[in-house]
């Protein structure tokens, strides 16, 4: 029978360099996790509706999720024009977020790409 291979034990200095290594990665993963929101706050925009447009385009929307196929029958594109600070922004919406809004109401979108 072979005899088992036996580690020779290891020193004060390699477990406080895993210690240290261990230690700056749980501190830098901690970082990370508490800075992970700060480029999203000044993504928003507010501004006032100042028109209101719909555009028939009769379409069938198919999706596949964990309910299987459905089917969505869209009647058309709702968009709203927003004016932020004098410059307009063409905003595309739900049908339900288009018919709760009137003209002159505040509204909150998310920052286009430019």
């Amino acid at each position: 029978m072979k005899q088992p291979y036996v580690v020779p034990s290891t020193a004060r200095r390699d477990l406080l360099i895993g210690l240290a290594v261990g230690g700056a990665l749980l501190a830098l993963l901690l970082f990370t996790v508490m800075n992970l929101g700060n480029g999203v706050a000044g993504a928003t925009l507010q501004g006032t509706i100042v028109a209101k447009h719909f555009t028939p385009l009769k379409e069938e929307q198919v999706t596949f999720g964990k309910r299987g196929m459905q089917a969505r029958q869209i009647d058309g594109e709702y968009v709203l024009e927003c004016d932020v600070k004098g410059r307009l922004y063409l905003v595309s919406v739900e049908k339900e977020l288009y018919e709760a809004r009137k003209i002159g109401d505040t509204f909150y979108f998310a920052r286009p790409s430019e």
